[in-house]
């Protein structure tokens, strides 16, 4: 529900957007239309000021000749001297201006053709004034000359032209006019159905708000229900886990005084009566205290696993170099009967739990010197410090396994080896459990008949520095 209220506010804030968008389009095209209106209205009151200006300059130039063939007086060809200057600039900025007047521009070329005779046949009487006379002239420009005539092309010509931009010019203005009131109707529409979007809007987000707040409030009683049954099923899975350590712990222990009787009577058994009984006495006996040893190393493993669920790790600073010293004590007697020989680098301290990776260094020399081959064991220790982390490496030259199995060693019980071997197959599984409670990872490499290299590292973060003199 709540999603598609959600499409629903999406799609109206898009037409909310969209409906300025269109106005803003539509107000912009009305500009540009306005604009242009504008412009050829401006051209066209700039043409007909040009062909006003160039009718007032004939009419000049006209007085002035009249005036000068009437009195003679040089001053009163002024007037016809100014326009004459002016003549060519005027006729320029006219036709400048009728350009875009494509209709026009003809009639325009025509009274600049009528203006520039119209000069010279005025410059022709001045001349014919000054060298043959005042009849001369006069008679020039009389009544029904070419002077005339032209003087009356020129105002039929000026004539239509301003009339046809008069024409244009009320044609501009209607459609300005229009499109003004296309403009105020579509800004008042477009005003009306913004508000109508807004409003819709409103209601649509008010409705949103409202669902979601009955969406959360769902939520949050769905998640509060959800917390209480992981709550209790926490609580009910640390009870069952806390009473199987329990039981593990209880089991294991009591299971060790019945064993010790089982062990030490099979033992006196064994040292009593062997040889005393046939063959098959003996054998039985040997296998009920080699079953016997093997049950008391497995309750054993089982101890220190629990041991190391119920314990804390402990935060101590601790040398492996010690530590590599007390494992290679503990283990003495079996360094001495395989002759191994156990090659070192120096170790770093950390702040780890030593009792734990005691146990965890016994583990893989064990290994190494149980799992050898004819040759003397030769183990090298080492570790180098990557980025985050220190990486240690136990490596023998004993039997090695097939890389296939380089996880499954690390399993509870996991043995790869036949019975010849003595062991629990725990020790690999309690190590990675101490690496793993330390925030490291423990892996192995190796080869078949070419030994093997035990990997561990540990979090860098678990050094220590000694504190500076001074």
């Amino acid at each position: 529900m709540t999603l598609s209220v959600e499409k629903r506010t999406r799609r109206r804030f898009a037409l909310l957007f969209c409906v300025p968008l269109v106005f803003s389009l539509l107000f912009f095209l009305i500009d540009v239309m306005s604009e242009r209106i504008d412009t050829q209205l401006l051209e066209t009151h700039t043409l007909h000021s040009s062909i006003s200006e160039l009718w007032s300059l004939a009419q000049h130039a006209e007085s002035a000749e009249r005036g000068f063939l009437l009195t003679g007086n040089e001053r009163e060809l002024a007037p016809l001297r100014h326009a004459t200057s002016m003549l060519d600039a005027e006729i320029h900025s006219c036709l400048s201006a009728a350009a875009s007047e494509r209709d026009l521009l003809p009639k325009v070329r025509l009274l600049a053709k009528l203006l520039r005779q119209r000069f010279e046949q005025a410059e022709l009487a001045v001349r014919t004034m000054r060298t043959s006379g005042a009849n001369s002239a006069l008679t020039l420009v009389g009544s029904g000359t070419t002077e005339q005539a032209t003087m009356n092309q020129i105002h039929k010509t000026t004539i239509d032209l301003l009339y046809a931009l008069d024409v244009k010019e009320r044609t501009y203005l209607e459609r300005e006019h229009r499109i003004n009131e296309a403009s105020f109707g579509f800004f008042l529409a477009g005003t009306l159905i913004t508000i109508l979007v807004l409003t819709w809007l409103y209601r649509t987000l008010i409705s949103y708000l409202h669902e979601r707040d009955i969406a959360h409030s769902e939520l949050a009683k769905l998640n509060a229900e959800l917390e209480a049954r992981i709550a209790e099923r926490t609580k009910e899975l640390q009870e069952s886990n806390e009473e199987l350590q329990q039981f593990a712990y209880v089991a294991s222990h009591d299971l060790q005084e019945p064993l010790r009787t089982i062990t030490s009577f099979s033992q006196l058994l064994e040292k009593r009566y062997k040889g005393r009984l046939d063959s098959d006495a003996d054998e039985f006996i040997s296998y009920i205290v080699t079953a016997a040893r093997r049950m008391s190393d497995l309750i054993n493993g089982l101890l220190v696993l629990v041991r190391l669920r119920k314990s804390g790790q402990a935060s101590a600073p601790a040398a492996f170099d010690t530590i590599l010293d007390e494992a290679e004590i503990a283990l003495q007697a079996s360094i001495r009967e395989s002759g191994a020989q156990i090659l070192r680098e120096p170790l770093p301290s950390l702040f780890v739990d030593r009792v734990q990776f005691l146990q965890v260094f016994q583990n893989l020399l064990s290994n190494a010197i149980k799992y050898r081959r004819e040759d003397p064991p030769l183990i090298r220790v080492s570790a180098k410090r990557e980025s985050s982390e220190w990486i240690f490496s136990v490596s023998d030259n004993g039997r090695g396994f097939d890389p296939k199995y380089a996880e499954r060693i690390f399993g509870m019980f996991q043995r790869l080896d036949s019975r010849d071997v003595s062991g629990t197959g725990m020790g690999l599984s309690i190590a990675k459990r101490i690496v793993e409670r330390h925030g490291g990872r423990i892996w192995a490499e190796s080869k078949e008949g070419y030994g093997s290299t035990f990997f561990f590292s540990l979090p860098a973060s678990l050094e220590f520095q000694k504190p500076q003199k001074g």
